[in-house]
């Protein structure tokens, strides 16, 4: 087992990567140049050819290797511009995860300036149409078209269903729309949530559609009308009821004798 300490020079811009590994390999036969994001990201960008690897120290196990880190990896070493490393070194490299702010707003700060430069890249080669654009766009497309075969199939939609139903997905005060309804306003036509105590104003209806024109039937019992929803409360006001005469409606067909 080889435990070395390394650096990996981006031989376009200078800057550098230093970082520890363990392998069964020999350091410049194991392919390995790093999993930070930032380093990554870089190299998708720049292409291997374009990075150097060399090992700056060989250990004897895995605490001499994490020493040795973390005697170059220092917390200035990070801050310095031409590095990629988002951490220090060693055994704590990870110290947002140790309750320091400083390195996790570093690390985030770091992964979004990995995500802009693979985006960049990404926009660089669509723009010039590369085989290397064309290929991934096509591997993206084939797993999409894969995960969403996968996401409907009845395995797939019954294993969903016993999991909501498991964690009460959108149950209760778990759904955004507890305790609400959608009203709308006929004449503005604009559209609001109130909670179902209060009261729906007047002008306003229920529903996301309650502004579009409607109608609707009303009679004495003796004329019935077919008219504009916003006329209903004065034809009410005047004894008229909602709905049509009863001998306007349609029979029931299972009532209706058949004489032969």
């Amino acid at each position: 087992m080889y435990y070395y300490v390394y650096q990996i020079t981006n031989l376009s811009n200078g800057k550098i990567y230093v970082g520890k590994h363990k392998s069964a390999k020999h350091p410049f036969e194991n392919g390995y140049f790093g999993s930070g994001k930032q380093i990554t990201a870089a190299i998708k960008k720049y292409g291997v050819d374009n990075f150097k690897k060399e090992v700056l120290c060989y250990c004897n196990d895995a605490h001499e290797m994490a020493v040795k880190e973390s005697e170059i990896v220092t917390e200035d070493f990070v801050k310095r511009l031409d590095t990629y490393n988002m951490h220090k070194g060693g055994y704590g490299g990870w110290d947002h995860h140790n309750g320091s702010a400083s390195h996790k707003e570093a690390s985030i700060r770091g992964g979004k300036a990995s995500a802009k430069l693979l985006n960049e890249f990404i926009t660089e080669q669509k723009t010039n149409n590369t085989q290397w654009w064309k290929e991934w766009y096509d591997k993206v497309c084939e797993k999409n078209k894969e995960l969403t075969i996968r996401a409907q199939s009845p395995k797939a939609k019954e294993k969903r269903k016993v999991a909501f139903k498991k964690i009460k997905h959108q149950a209760g005060k778990a759904n955004s729309q507890f305790g609400r309804i959608w009203i709308s306003n006929i004449l503005t036509k604009e559209v609001k949530r109130i909670t179902i105590h209060d009261t729906i104003p007047e002008g306003w209806v229920r529903g996301k559609k309650g502004h579009l024109i409607k109608e609707c039937w009303v009679n004495n019992g003796v004329k019935e009308h077919f008219i504009d929803l916003s006329k209903k409360q004065e034809y009410l006001d005047k004894g008229f009821s909602s709905g049509r005469l009863k001998k306007s409606m349609p029979q029931n067909r299972n009532s209706l004798k058949v004489e032969v």
